[in-house]
């Protein structure tokens, strides 16, 4: 029988920031050396508490079906640390945070339905919108990355459902301003359409503090927050995220993750709830060591006259290097082939950043002081 995918799938990519993982295994699967920015995985283990607290719970028999929505006793402590007096019911807990990004499309949109996305952006964003019936509409930062209110508004419409929010930024590092937030949750309110916050970065933050949504927006107004433990908790392979939202949007996820994953693992759940419950200073201690590596970093780009913004959170920079390559190759395919440095390519956040590369320094002092070192020299 000959295949032909059903024509939902004909403008689905596939994941950019993976794929640029999968190309540099390759290469070392020959037996070359490539020194790995790419993925944004911490290279931390998950803090020995969450590990212990699986553990025992596997050991307790907690490997079963249990709760579709998740854990009450973690559900309830998400919603005590997610503002604006959420409860439990408004909580349900998913295998990633993607698979409650993408529940929450599949809630809200109808077909044609528009989420603006403001660029530079995880490519994931644009790809669950277009899988959920719904259409991406694409708006660029201004200065430092910061989004611009006027072209927020502009970009309304009578379609228009919800605006889409990712602070700390990824790939940028930006951290929004409480101006912008606030500016963009007061747009949303007028025009009555859904704001989704993903702040799977909340915790990574080396200047000023983190803002979220929540301080202006009630999820009764419109919020639906999205978050996680694999950054914070370095639990990528745990699987779990997470959504707080209005129960009648909750209620659907519930169905929808019913018919799908039927439940998050219980052991990963119980592990989480210890990581947030005692794992405070693990995740400051991993923090700390990111914002050494981000140091570092500062000072060998700006020792080799590389123009770029200073990240505030996250663990990236997404830096130009259309200036730096000149035989007219994509900046992260020259880094890899000639450097073999693996990078993410920046075209993958949007159109306009194909000069971009995106450097992730979720990874060990020494291979990032070897893959600068051959950047720098692939590119003098």
């Amino acid at each position: 029988m000959i295949y032909k995918p059903p024509s939902k799938f004909a403008k689905i990519e596939e994941s950019a920031t993976l794929k640029a993982g999968e190309k540099a295994k390759e290469l070392q699967d020959k037996g070359i050396s490539i020194w790995k920015l790419d993925v944004g995985e911490p290279d931390f283990n998950t803090p020995e508490p969450i590990v212990r607290a699986a553990y025992e719970a596997i050991k307790k028999g907690m490997t079963h079906y249990s709760s579709t929505q998740g854990l009450p006793e973690l559900r309830a402590e998400i919603a005590r640390r997610s503002g604006n007096q959420a409860s439990p019911s408004e909580v349900i807990i998913t295998p990633g945070s993607k698979q409650a990004l993408f529940y929450t499309f599949e809630a809200i949109l109808d077909p044609g339905d528009e989420v603006i996305i403001i660029e530079p952006a995880w490519p994931s964003y644009k790809q669950m919108v277009q899988l959920s019936g719904g259409r991406p509409v694409t708006i660029d930062t201004g200065e430092d990355f910061q989004p611009v209110l006027d072209s927020v508004a502009s970009s309304l419409t009578d379609r228009t459902k919800a605006i889409l929010l990712n602070s700390p930024n990824n790939p940028t590092g930006a951290v929004f301003s409480e101006s912008v937030i606030k500016g963009i949750t007061d747009i949303a309110k007028d025009a009555k359409i859904w704001v989704i916050s993903d702040e799977i970065y909340k915790d990574i933050i080396y200047e000023g503090h983190h803002v979220s949504v929540t301080s202006f927006l009630s999820y009764d107004d419109g919020l639906i927050l999205i978050d996680g433990f694999s950054k914070s908790y370095a639990m990528t392979g745990w699987r779990l995220g997470y959504a707080v939202a209005p129960k009648p949007v909750i209620s659907q996820m519930v169905k929808m993750q019913g018919h799908i994953a039927t439940c998050p693992a219980p052991f990963t759940q119980v592990g989480a709830l210890e990581g947030l419950k005692s794992c405070g200073g693990q995740v400051r201690e991993m923090v700390a060591e990111f914002a050494r590596r981000r140091a570092y970093i500062i000072s060998r780009l700006r020792a080799n006259d590389i123009p770029f913004m200073e990240p505030k959170g996250a663990f990236y920079f997404f830096i130009d290097l259309s200036g730096r390559i000149k035989d007219g190759m994509e900046p992260s395919e020259f880094l890899l082939e000639r450097a073999h440095v693996s990078t993410t390519p920046g075209g993958a956040f949007g159109e306009k950043y194909k000069g971009f590369v995106r450097l992730s320094y979720a990874s060990s002092m020494k291979t990032i002081e070897d893959g600068l070192d051959s950047i720098f020299k692939a590119t003098a």
